[in-house]
C-alpha cells in the first residue's frame, strides 16, 4: 500500500501499473494478487484508509464541549490539514482517485457520505429553519469544501490555509445563520 501511495501520488494513477507497484515494493507478482484483485482495488484500499483517518480526526474535532462554531471550524481545519501533513494522501484523495475505477469511486462515495453524516450532526444542532433539510445541506457543504480544497491544493485558489478554513466556516455559518445572529469569522 505504501508503494501504491507513493506511485499514485508521484506518477499518477493512470501512469502506474501493478508491475511498477511490485517493483517499487520489491515484491513478486503473487503478493499483489493475495491482497488485491486490481490496481483499482489497491487505490480503493488507500482511499478507505485515507477517509478512515479523516473521519476519525473529524469525529474527535467535533466531539468536544466547544461551541458549535468552534467545532465546525476544527473539523474544516482537519480536512484542510490532512493533505498538508502528507501531500501524497492529498494528491491521491483529491485528484488521482477521480481517474481510478469503480471500486475507488465507491470508496470515495462512502467517504463523502460519512463526512456528510458528521456535518449533518453539526447542522442539526445549529439549524432553526424547518425548511432546511440537514441531510441535503450536509452533502452540499461537504461537496463545496471538497472542491474548495481541491482548487486550493492545485494552486487555483491563492489564499492561506487559515483563509481557506475561514471560507469553509462562512459556508457552514451561511446555512445555520438566523436573522439576529451575527456570523463572523474571527
Amino acid at each position: 500500500m505504501e508503494s501504491g501511495l507513493e506511485l499514485f501520488s508521484s506518477q499518477g494513477y493512470a501512469h502506474t501499473s501493478i508491475s511498477a507497484v511490485l517493483r517499487h515494493a520489491g515484491l513478486k507478482d503473487r503478493y499483489f494478487t493475495e491482497s488485491f484483485s486490481s490496481l483499482d482495488d489497491l487505490m480503493a484500499a488507500l482511499m478507505s484508509d485515507i477517509y478512515e483517518e479523516q473521519i476519525t480526526r473529524c469525529t474527535e474535532a467535533i466531539g468536544t464541549d466547544q461551541p458549535l462554531r468552534d467545532r465546525a471550524r476544527n473539523m474544516i481545519d482537519v480536512i484542510v490539514g490532512l493533505p498538508l501533513q502528507d501531500p501524497r494522501k492529498g494528491r491521491v484523495k483529491l485528484a488521482e482517485s477521480l481517474g481510478a475505477g469503480p471500486l475507488t469511486a465507491r470508496e470515495r462515495r462512502l467517504g463523502l457520505q460519512r463526512m456528510s453524516g458528521l456535518v449533518d450532526s453539526l447542522l442539526r444542532e445549529g439549524l432553526h429553519d424547518p425548511r432546511i433539510d440537514t441531510a441535503t445541506m450536509s452533502v452540499a457543504v461537504v461537496g463545496a469544501v471538497s472542491e474548495m480544497l481541491l482548487s486550493w491544493f492545485n494552486g487555483v485558489l491563492d489564499i492561506s490555509r487559515e483563509e481557506l478554513v475561514d471560507q469553509g466556516l462562512l459556508l457552514f455559518e451561511a446555512i445555520t445563520y438566523m436573522p439576529g445572529d451575527a456570523p463572523s469569522v474571527a
